[in-house]
Formats: structure tokens, C-alpha cells, sequence
């Protein structure tokens, strides 16, 4: 995937556990985090007959792999390589699936922090045996965004898979480019319910007094710990609940919505799924809703990528839900990141008393260096704006020539803050406002994607970000936000 914007980078997840020999790797990535995602993609939904893509025919002796009519026959958790060595070139492979079967499939490539730009950007489609049916594709391997592709895709039928790799520019139907190293190695395996980093649907678990227990499996490098969620909502009433237990030194949850389902079109990511999306509540074990995410009613498509909540100690209860505007289908299923990290650093006002209500009075925000450019600060924010807190403040150094950018959520990753907004002041002036909205990200930077350009500063000054709110959901009792500041000097 190539985006001009990102302002989010969470942990890796390390391997996936499937029920053959082998896994399937997601590549490691930034471990800090401003809360608000990168612009989302369309989903889609399975089963929409979009006919056959370029290959897909028949071409009766041609190289294997060259179309669905020729295909590359593959073992479940085995590592196939491929290089797609031409402008436009397509490997198709074939995989046997058995109905209920709950597939990964990945496209890998060797891409690290260093080489990400060199190595190829593949893309995964799956389609019917034929090759005349799209049932899902996709691009990145969520929560992250990288050259990587990873596909999770129940299995409706007993039937053979026609599966297709190819690179991003050929997916969004652009002029292509062979990459520098445009080898990758392609799997396909059935998840692994056993696994310690799976967590997988089992009924009953349709209350918070009854709920499933979630497996933790911890980070290597850093303080926290993830699963792999997955399951199925069999009726119209049927709701998930998984109780998980914060890991010591925890501060976070955050549980990735990936486009999961939606008319399936060429180009836009979906895991095929007849379920559009998934709404995601966390509540307490009083049932206290602490964090909800649903999708913007009539804009299924433009729903967040993530609910990203701050924590205690204790347990929290992870309730996966159809939201009230999609009806059951036949194959309903979802498939989620759960993460607890230690995320933002909270404000002075929550730990240590300091008000930063006026722009007179503001909180000085911290500013790191980014690892790998000098010219590039960053400053992250987690705080709160609950009744009464009527403004906070974060204030921070500018200079000539400098641009700002801003990525803030706040109902977008699931608070009940309703109506935030973010201004832009230098010296005391402002420069620039957004309200967040239901349907979009808040994001100012000079690349596409934004909701408003970065901001210019013409002199040395002290600017100053302030956040407000407009109220408070009367159902959802979370009243925090997150922010990312990033400062870019000439």
C-alpha cells in the first residue's frame, strides 16, 4: 500500500499460527502511535460478480501460474516463491479449501525499515475456480501498512480457490514499475484456534457475565501484548464477547477494523466477507461502555480502521457486534488485531493536576527527533475533555519555514467525545480549525489523503495546538482523545 499520509505505527505481530507446517510473518514496524489512522479503504463484499480480470481466462498452454485456467497447485502453510518480473504480471495459484475453513493467506516480501521502498508492493485476489468471480482481495497486512499483503477469508464451500498475486500499481489499475526486488513468497493456512496468539470464536459467549476468555500473547521488544481475533456472527441477534485482562504496564487497547466486507471491486481491499463491518464496544465488567466504534450510518465504507481506548488495570470486555443497518448473510465472519501497548503519554492535567484550560497557560508537549530524519519532530497526546474541561492546550517551538501537520480521533478511534476540534494558534493567532466528522480522518499534511493542508509558519513563534468538545455521548462514557503533532523544518 502507498500512502502519502501515516501517521500511525503499531507493533508487529509477530507469526500467525496455522494448523499446517509453517506461518506466516507480519513485518515489523514503528512502535509509537498518534491514535488517529491513515485514510481508509473502500470495503467490499463477498460475492459480487465483477467478471474476469486481465489472465484470469482460459490460455491453454501457457507457463503455470500465467491465469486461473493455468494455475500453480500449492500446500496449505508452504511457502511458494514468485517474481513478478514484468510490468502488469499476475501469478495465479490454486488452493483446496474445505467449507468453515478460516484461511491467512500472505504474499511476503524481504522488506524491512530500509529496503521497504525497493522490494515488490504485492496484493492479494481471491476468486472462484474459474477466475470469473471476485470473492476478496486485498493489500496490506492490517493493522499495518507496508509492501506486504495479508488476506483472512472464510471459505463458504468445498471448493478449489483461484488465488492471485500481483502488484499494487496492477491492482488499482496504474501504470506499473518492476520493483528492484520483485521477488515475494506466497501461503495460504488454515488459522490455528489452538494457538496461543489466536483467539477464536466459541459459543456461548453472547453476555459479559459469560464471556470468552481472550488469549494475550506478549511483545518481544516492548511492554504489552496482542491477539488474533477471528469468529462468526451465525444469526441476526448472535454478539461476541471476550474478556481480556490488561498485561502489566498495558496503558492501551486497540482493536484494528479492517475492511472486512462490501460490494467486492477490483482494487479496493475487503477479506470477502458478507458483513460489511463489525461494530467493536468495550465496556467494564459493570457493562459500562468505556469505547465504541460502529460504522457512520449510510457510510459503512468510510468506518475508522481502529478503536483505541486508554486502559487500567483489571479486565476489559470486547464486544463484536453487527451493526443495526446490516442484516445477517451466510457467511458472516470478522477477523481483527487486539493490541495492548503502552501508547500515548497522558497529560499533566490527568496525572499531575496542571490545568492547560487557556491558550495563556498551555502544556509544554514534548517534541522527539524522528529516528531516521533529523528534520522531522514528533509529539503524540493522549488527554481527556471531559464535562467541564472546557479547553487543553499543547504548546510547542516553530520556526521559519516549518509546516505543522495534525492527526487527531477522538469519536473516530471510539471516545463519546462528540463534536472535537482542533485549532492551530502562533503567537496567539489562528492559523487553521477542523471539527472532527463521522465519515473522515482529521488530518492536515501536505499529501493527499488530508482533511486540510499542513500549516506554514512564517516566523519563529511559539505555537500553540488546542482541542475542544462539544459534549459527551450519553451512552459511551469515554472522553479522551489522541493526537499527533509532527513538525518538518526546511
Amino acid at each position: 500500500m502507498r500512502h502519502a499520509i501515516t501517521f500511525v505505527g503499531l507493533l508487529s505481530l509477530g507469526s500467525l499460527a496455522l494448523y499446517a507446517c509453517g506461518s506466516t510473518a507480519a513485518a515489523p514496524t514503528d512502535a509509537g502511535s498518534d491514535g488517529a489512522t491513515a485514510k481508509p479503504e473502500a470495503g467490499v463484499d463477498a460475492g459480487a460478480d465483477t467478471g474476469p480480470i486481465p489472465e484470469a481466462g482460459s490460455d491453454a498452454g501457457a507457463s503455470p501460474g500465467s491465469s486461473c485456467a493455468n494455475p500453480i497447485s500449492v500446500a496449505m502453510a508452504t511457502d511458494t516463491p514468485g517474481v513478478l518480473d514484468a510490468v502488469g504480471k499476475s501469478i495465479f495459484y490454486a488452493v483446496q479449501v474445505t467449507a468453515g475453513d478460516f484461511l491467512v493467506m500472505t504474499a511476503a516480501t524481504a522488506a524491512t525499515p530500509d529496503t521497504g521502498t525497493k522490494v515488490v508492493d504485492t496484493t492479494i485476489a481471491v476468486f472462484d475456480t474459474a477466475g470469473t468471480k471476485l470473492l476478496a482481495n486485498d493489500d496490506d497486512a492490517f493493522p499495518r501498512y507496508a509492501t506486504d499483503a495479508q488476506l483472512f477469508y472464510r471459505a463458504a464451500t468445498t471448493t478449489t480457490l483461484c488465488v492471485q498475486v500481483t502488484d499494487f500499481d496492477t491492482w488499482k489499475g496504474d501504470m506499473g514499475k518492476v520493483a528492484e526486488d520483485p521477488n515475494f513468497k506466497f501461503s495460504a493456512g488454515i488459522l490455528n484456534p489452538s494457538a496461543d496468539s489466536v483467539t477464536f470464536d466459541q459459543e456461548p459467549n453472547d453476555t459479559v457475565s459469560a464471556p470468552q476468555s481472550g488469549k494475550l500473547k506478549a511483545f518481544t521488544t516492548s511492554t504489552g501484548a496482542y491477539t488474533l481475533l477471528g469468529g462468526t456472527l451465525s444469526s441476526a441477534s448472535d454478539v461476541d464477547v471476550y474478556k481480556f485482562t490488561v498485561p502489566t504496564g498495558a496503558k492501551s487497547m486497540d482493536v484494528t477494523v479492517p475492511p472486512i466486507g462490501a460490494p467486492v471491486t477490483k482494487g479496493k481491499s475487503s477479506y470477502g466477507s458478507s458483513m460489511a463491518r463489525f461494530t467493536a464496544t468495550v465496556k467494564k465488567a459493570d457493562g459500562t461502555i468505556v469505547a465504541e466504534l460502529a460504522p457512520p450510518s449510510g457510510q459503512v465504507e468510510n468506518m475508522a480502521e481502529s478503536l483505541t481506548a486508554p486502559v487500567g488495570t483489571g479486565d476489559y470486555y470486547l464486544v463484536i457486534s453487527r451493526p443495526s443497518s446490516i442484516a445477517a448473510v451466510d457467511n458472516d465472519f470478522y477477523a481483527t488485531t487486539v493490541q495492548f501497548t503502552t501508547g500515548n503519554t497522558p497529560e499533566t492535567e490527568t496525572i499531575g493536576g496542571h490545568t492547560n484550560d487557556t491558550l495563556a497557560a498551555p502544556e509544554a508537549l514534548t517534541m522527539t527527533v524522528d529516528k531516521t530524519n533529523a528534520k522531522l519532530k514528533h509529539g503524540y497526546i493522549l488527554a481527556y475533555l471531559p464535562t467541564g474541561d472546557v479547553a487543553d492546550n499543547f504548546s510547542f517551538s516553530v520556526a521559519n519555514g516549518d509546516t505543522v501537520a495534525v492527526a487527531c480521533g477522538s469519536a473516530r478511534n471510539g471516545s463519546g467525545l462528540q463534536s472535537f476540534k482542533a485549532e492551530i494558534f502562533v503567537d496567539g493567532t489562528s492559523k487553521q480549525s477542523e471539527t472532527e466528522v463521522a465519515t473522515a480522518n482529521l488530518a492536515w499534511s501536505s499529501g493527499t489523503g488530508a482533511s486540510k493542508p499542513a500549516v506554514t509558519i512564517s516566523a519563529a513563534a511559539t505555537a500553540v495546538l488546542q482541542l475542544t468538545a462539544g459534549g459527551v455521548s450519553t451512552t459511551n462514557t469515554g472522553t479522551y482523545y489522541l493526537c499527533g503533532v509532527h513538525v518538518t523544518s526546511p
